[in-house]
């Protein structure tokens, strides 16, 4: 699936949520430079979205797509949702022809492009966009963070009396932050995270995206372009 690409800077993520709160946040907060933002889905024939898209959207046929000889350089933006996430970023660099970074502090290739990896909230501690949103959503619904897991107790997500969380953590943290929209977000208690940031309910500007902001700011200096 061939687009152009727009921007000297080229951002590749895992779905569309992600998409939505990368581009409220480079919008949003003074100081950083443009990205091309899409999500995995967006760039691969077979619409394959997450970690798993990663190859599929970095293969060889990008070199062909209009744009591709201006771009300075790629971001991949991951959940560390599991003790593998770098790892399986770095796999899936590597399947499709490329350099990965060793380190999170460090730089791959793609095509003679630096890449570098992102990983959300951060590279030690294990978790995703609705964990690294949590400071935020609080903020903004303080009730949800008593709310919020006596429900979670209640449907069997979080332990209870003795019983066991559901086994997967990135589930969990959905359930979490969808939780909190459906119970307070009056206005629309449909949206997503991602549309929650696009349309302002929930504000990019809060300190715990201060760590991501600050990476995306020094994203140049970072890959020397």
């Amino acid at each position: 699936m061939a687009f152009d690409f727009t921007k000297p800077r080229f951002l590749l993520c895992e779905g569309d949520d992600d998409k939505w709160f990368l581009e409220a946040l480079v919008a949003n907060r003074p100081g950083l430079p443009e990205f091309q933002i899409c999500h995995a889905a967006e760039c691969n024939a077979q619409r394959q979205g997450g970690r798993s898209g990663f190859r599929l959207s970095l293969d060889g046929g990008i070199r062909l797509f209009s744009g591709f000889a201006q771009l300075k350089a790629i971001l991949v933006v991951s959940d560390n949702d599991t003790a593998a996430s770098f790892r399986d970023v770095q796999t899936e660099l590597q399947v499709a022809g490329h350099t990965p970074p060793l380190t999170t502090n460090a730089l791959g290739s793609v095509f003679g492009k630096p890449v570098a990896v992102f990983m959300v909230p951060d590279p030690n501690m294990c978790g995703d966009l609705e964990t690294l949103s949590l400071p935020a959503i609080h903020q903004k619904w303080p009730k949800a963070k008593i709310c919020v897991p006596l429900f979670l107790r209640c449907t069997g997500a979080l332990k209870y009396l003795g019983g066991a969380n559901w086994p997967k953590r990135s589930s969990i943290s959905k359930a979490r932050a969808r939780a909190a929209a459906v119970g307070f977000n009056q206005d629309d208690p449909y949206k997503g995270i991602g549309r929650l940031f696009q349309n302002g309910t929930l504000s990019v500007q809060h300190t715990c995206f201060d760590g991501m902001a600050s990476f995306l700011r020094d994203f140049d200096a970072f890959c020397g372009i």
